[in-house]
């Protein structure tokens, strides 16, 4: 019974490596020959890579802004109105942690889903071949080059990224729960103040250079997903070349859009 355990063991665990090698390889093709490697993936189709994908980029995520937390913020306690204390960063929780993960599902699944029903509106405008599912799959695969942008993020957030007062209310979660009404009132008005201290804070810190050079650099990653996806659009669903770098770098142009409707610009 037990060597017939460690035999299944041994073969899960050979089998894991070897697909995770067969991964490793097709994300660096997908990086560095996407021709390449759309030209694989149309002829052996997974969903195993683009789940770890999704995977790898919600956990570098997490990752990163653990990293922000514990050597990027300057965390202070608001006692009084006018007496901050400092608080030492520490790990987040359980809950936190799932709260981002979850966050961090959600933005991305905005922008994939978004992105592939482009991809398909702009593959049924230029009358080419088209399937969902394998629209999908491209479109999970070309945010692939993310992992190499969270991965100078981090080194950014460690080294060059300047630090971020953040003010936090001090912890009533007793005084919540009591009856009396004036405790509670003193409590929310304590987290106004801490919320419009470091809302201010933010607003300075989001204009200086760094935190701008960051947000452009991961701009630069999407436009470098999106011309991924034109290689794409052009192996998967046949477009003609100039087709598929317009339809391509659709999803850039509804971004455009947005910017200049919401903010007035496009940086």
């Amino acid at each position: 019974m037990v060597s017939a355990i460690l035999g299944w063991l041994k073969s899960a665990l050979k089998y894991a490596a070897l697909w995770l090698r067969e991964f490793s390889r097709r994300i660096g093709l997908v990086i560095a020959n996407p021709f390449k490697a759309f030209r694989e993936i149309a002829e052996n189709p997974d969903i195993g890579g683009p789940i770890a994908i999704l995977v790898i980029l919600i956990a570098m995520d997490l990752i990163n802004r653990q990293l922000f937390m514990l050597f990027k913020t300057d965390l202070y306690i608001l006692k009084k109105p006018d007496l901050l204390e400092p608080l030492n960063p520490s790990l987040m929780d359980y809950t936190t942690a799932i709260r981002l993960a979850v966050m961090s599902l959600v933005n991305y699944g905005y922008f994939i889903l978004r992105n592939t029903a482009i991809y398909y509106l702009m593959a049924w405008l230029f009358k080419a071949e088209r399937r969902f599912t394998t629209i999908l799959m491209a479109t999970i695969y070309s945010i692939s080059v993310y992992i190499i942008g969270k991965i100078i993020e981090a080194a950014m957030i460690l080294f060059v990224v300047p630090p971020l007062t953040v003010v936090v209310a001090v912890d009533t979660a007793v005084v919540m729960l009591s009856s009396s009404i004036t405790l509670v009132l003193m409590n929310m008005k304590n987290i106004e103040i801490a919320d419009a201290m470091t809302n201010t804070y933010k607003a300075e810190w989001e204009k200086r250079t760094i935190p701008q050079v960051l947000f452009n650099i991961g701009y630069s990653f999407s436009i470098w997903s999106y011309l991924i996806c034109s290689v794409a659009l052009y192996i998967l669903c046949r477009m003609q070349k100039k087709k598929a770098l317009v339809a391509g770098l659709a999803p850039a142009a509804v971004d455009a859009i947005i910017k200049l409707v919401l903010y007035g610009g496009f940086f």
